[in-house]
């Protein structure tokens, strides 16, 4: 029993250590040889197996942004061919993950801007006037209402 609960927990760690690494489950199940149907069996039995899988999956989230970076700031090499035979190679960035990477840390900075401006007045007052309401009432509650969202 012991040897099998300890065999139980190992395969769990190793699993746990793989999706930290791989960043899904179907590759960390595949890499340490189990059905990734046993990841949801102790998402419903291993009180302690929730906590643990978030925690790889932060780790999982950090490498990709390790790699992104890496490939953002550091480049790639890729090979250069010239006749069909490799010449050498060509160091290159990626512009779109720097972009990605910035929009990120800095959302204030860099984040999509849409901005919507409207004048509810003439709305209101159409509505106001169809269903003999206070427009002034009516225009100031419209414009709490646009201003909470």
């Amino acid at each position: 029993m012991r040897r099998t609960r300890e065999t139980a927990t190992a395969k769990r760690d190793a699993f746990l250590a793989a999706y930290a690494k791989l960043g899904t489950i179907t590759h960390a199940a595949e890499a340490v040889g189990i059905d990734r149907q046993r990841h949801y069996g102790w998402m419903d039995t291993d009180p302690a197996y929730p906590a643990l899988f978030a925690e790889a999956g932060t780790k999982a989230k950090e490498a990709l942004v390790r790699e992104a970076t890496r490939r953002a700031i550091e480049g790639v090499e890729k090979p250069v061919y010239q006749g069909g035979r490799k010449v050498g190679t060509i160091r290159e960035y990626s512009d779109t993950l720097l972009i990605f990477l910035m929009k990120g840390a800095m959302p204030q900075t860099y984040r999509e801007r849409v901005d919507i401006t409207m004048d509810i007045t003439s709305l209101v007052q159409r509505i106001a006037d169809e269903e003999g309401l206070d427009t002034e009432s009516l225009v100031a509650e419209a414009e709490r209402i646009v201003a909470g969202s």
